[in-house]
């Protein structure tokens, strides 16, 4: 399932793009069906064993500020790192920009980042979870997340997205954080104008820079991790479990 629905995803856009709509809206339409049909399909079928925790309905400070902290220096490093290896003018976000402004952002910050997300960490990943061990399908998930990336430099910052959004559904057991790591890093991608990464990257600071974004990712993640795995106590229940109330 997880195979034909990325092929629906590549394809029918340029189907319906070739109908005379846009690729925002092309794109758009064909992911949010997608997205649907999974949501309904796929737990019936065994396909979706997407992790839930606690966290899950209710994400805590800690995730919500690690995936948005996470997702901006990983965007960061990323977008350095693609401005070192390819040259262009254009983050991907700002090539869009070009399309309606508010359907633009509409899919980049929300329609993109959650659909995706369901498609590639919650069907795909879910599903190699599986077969195969976690490093494994996380790996696969980043690699072809990133191939359907036609553009080297797309391919680059869709492979940074990937590698946080996959890392951050086997901490954290549940489908808002990769999403919310998604989101973050979109956005840096619309705020962050291209020339200034391009003279941070050619600069005498990008070693450092990168050094220092790395370390954060580390840091940021295992502070999270810790928070959100730290045992919280019931306020209804006493401190010893073994006193008893007087009356």
């Amino acid at each position: 399932m997880a195979v034909a629905a990325i092929s629906v995803s590549l394809t029918v856009p340029k189907l319906l793009r070739s109908l005379g709509m846009g690729p925002v809206i092309a794109t758009s339409v064909c992911m949010i069906a997608l997205a649907i049909a999974i949501g309904h399909y796929a737990p019936a079928l065994r396909t979706h064993p997407a992790q839930q925790s606690r966290s899950a309905h209710k994400p805590s400070a800690s995730l919500v500020a690690a995936a948005v902290l996470g997702g901006c220096c990983l965007w960061s490093m990323a977008a350095i790192v693609a401005r070192l290896l390819v040259t262009d003018d254009q983050n991907p976000a700002q090539r869009v920009a070009a399309e309606p402004l508010l359907p633009t952002l509409l899919f980049v910050l929300v329609i993109a980042p959650v659909t995706e997300e369901i498609l590639y960490r919650g069907l795909l990943q879910g599903a190699l979870n599986r077969v195969f061990p976690v490093a494994v399908s996380v790996s696969l998930t980043t690699a072809v997340f990133a191939l359907v990336h036609p553009r080297p430099r797309d391919m680059i910052m869709a492979g940074a997205i990937g590698l946080l959004a996959g890392l951050a559904r086997e901490v954290f057991g549940t489908m808002k954080a990769p999403i919310m790591a998604h989101i973050a890093m979109n956005s840096a991608s619309v705020l962050i104008p291209a020339a200034a990464v391009s003279r941070l990257a050619h600069g005498p600071a990008a070693v450092p820079v990168l050094v220092l974004l790395a370390v954060s990712i580390l840091l940021i993640g295992i502070i999270a991790r810790s928070a959100t795995t730290a045992p919280t106590r019931d306020p209804r229940k006493p401190n010893d479990p073994k006193q008893k109330e007087t009356p």
